[in-house]
């Protein structure tokens, strides 16, 4: 089975590279999204746009859906003019967004009853992997459909993993944000205190590179850079991220299978509004990007 129509709803930060790499190797891209800017670099590229998330459901044999949470794969999928009212018959449905695995299973059963294979498919790299096409894929569902699509992962992605039936994609990535998500408050925290005792931040990422300290924030130092100067930045930032949705699905799953999880237990105490009020000094005020002599 040969799949060339592919739609594509959700044009951020990920879905944007992610549906241009489809449309540099050749798949018939049909995209749509709320914002006008991508639509239409997209279409400078060769892509069609649709009107709703219907006509690109009706116009593909994959739909890809690469937005930011449950609620809003709910809205893409069950909404007014959503997939469910286009998609036919033999089609698939792919759910890259990070969500809740119950949710995917049950949309999954959904399209068993509609005969619309249903895969889900969250990725890991960030928008590093997603421009340079090596994004890594966390699969669940029907081994058949799986390989069915696998022609359009690795139009995205360079590793391309089945974890089991549905829902173990998003298992497989709340565990993997869970560690990340940990990862990245140490490399934080540790950078603040590497500068605040004197060391140079970017001389001693590059020691840390290649020490025990590593991790893959500090071995992707360009995309962690952004999100630790941003750390604490309200609900702009990496920590209000992490804090609001993966580590908090994360903790739900763990709570849902009866595993003891110490560490995330404490990193969830880490409430950005509660610990960092207003313009209030944190610790993480004296960090890599502080004043090197804050008052």
């Amino acid at each position: 089975m040969l799949l060339r129509k592919v739609g594509f709803i959700g044009l951020g930060e990920l879905g944007a590279f992610m549906a241009k790499n489809l449309v540099k190797r050749g798949f018939e891209l049909t995209v749509h999204d709320i914002d006008d800017g991508p639509v239409k670099e997209l279409q400078s590229l060769g892509a069609r746009s649709a009107a709703t998330c219907k006509q690109v459901a009706e116009a593909s044999d994959v739909s890809i859906i690469m937005v930011r949470d449950d609620a809003q794969v709910d809205q893409v999928v069950y909404g007014e003019d959503g997939v469910w009212q286009g998609a036919k018959e033999g089609t698939f449905l792919i759910i890259c967004s990070t969500v809740d695995p119950l949710h995917c299973q049950r949309i999954a059963r959904e399209g068993e009853a509609k005969g619309v294979y249903v895969l889900d498919a969250p990725v890991s790299g960030g928008w590093i992997g997603a421009e340079a096409g090596t994004l890594t894929f966390m699969i669940g569902g029907n081994e058949v459909a799986v390989e069915a699509c696998r022609p359009v992962f690795e139009g995205m992605g360079k590793n391309i993993f089945h974890l089991g039936g549905s829902g173990m994609g998003e298992v497989a990535k709340l565990v993997n944000n869970f560690m990340m998500s940990i990862n990245l408050a140490t490399l934080s925290e540790g950078l603040a205190l590497a500068r605040r005792s004197g060391l140079d931040v970017e001389t001693f990422i590059r020691v840390v590179q290649v020490s025990s300290g590593s991790s893959w924030y500090a071995l992707n130092w360009p995309l962690a850079q952004e999100h630790v100067k941003d750390y604490c930045a309200g609900k702009k930032g990496a920590l209000w991220f992490a804090y609001s949705k993966d580590m908090g699905l994360a903790l739900n799953l763990a709570r849902d299978v009866g595993q003891l999880v110490p560490l995330g237990g404490l990193f969830s105490q880490l409430d950005p509004f509660r610990f960092f009020p207003g313009a209030e000094r944190s610790f993480y005020d004296y960090g890599p990007y502080a004043a090197a002599d804050p008052d």
